[in-house]
């Protein structure tokens, strides 16, 4: 699936598989909040941020309300050997919402506005979702100081 935002040109290419594969992730850990890394590659004009596969953080603390994470030393390992053996790396970051919808925040805001320092537009797809399933989803960009959603 292809989603895209005109207005600065990007678009995000994914598998409809990722989302149920983070509802299912999303489930064992509910009502707390979870998430982890998107994974994959740019197109060669660098047009199109393509999801490969999605990991789940591996050192965190969550509640109901907020999640967060620490790239670890083994976190970073684990990056370098996906990139060595399938030539990915990081796009971005995603997360939950027990029984909210996928609005970010501005603790979103400010999370990504802090990666975005390292020369990258980070993604951010959030998903707002339930015991009976995905309510929303939003894929976001951080691109030139600004929050930009996919449609």
């Amino acid at each position: 699936m292809i989603q895209s935002n005109k207005s600065i040109g990007l678009e995000v290419d994914y598998d409809d598989n990722l989302l149920n594969e983070l509802l299912e992730t999303a489930l064992l850990h509910y009502p707390n909040e979870i998430g982890g890394y998107l994974l994959g590659k740019y197109s060669t004009d660098k047009s199109k941020a393509i999801i490969v596969k999605q990991m789940v953080a591996l050192e965190y603390s969550n509640s109901p309300v907020s999640f967060n994470h620490t790239v670890n030393e083994e976190t970073k390992k684990e990056f370098i050997k996906l990139f060595e053996e399938e030539g990915i790396h990081y796009l971005g970051e995603w997360h939950t919402h027990p029984n909210s919808d996928s609005r970010y925040s501005q603790t979103d805001f400010n999370a990504l506005k802090k990666i975005a320092k390292g020369d990258i537009d980070p993604l951010l797809l959030i998903i707002g979702f339930d015991k009976k399933g995905i309510r929303d989803f939003s894929f976001n960009v951080f691109f030139n100081k600004k929050v930009y959603k996919y449609e």
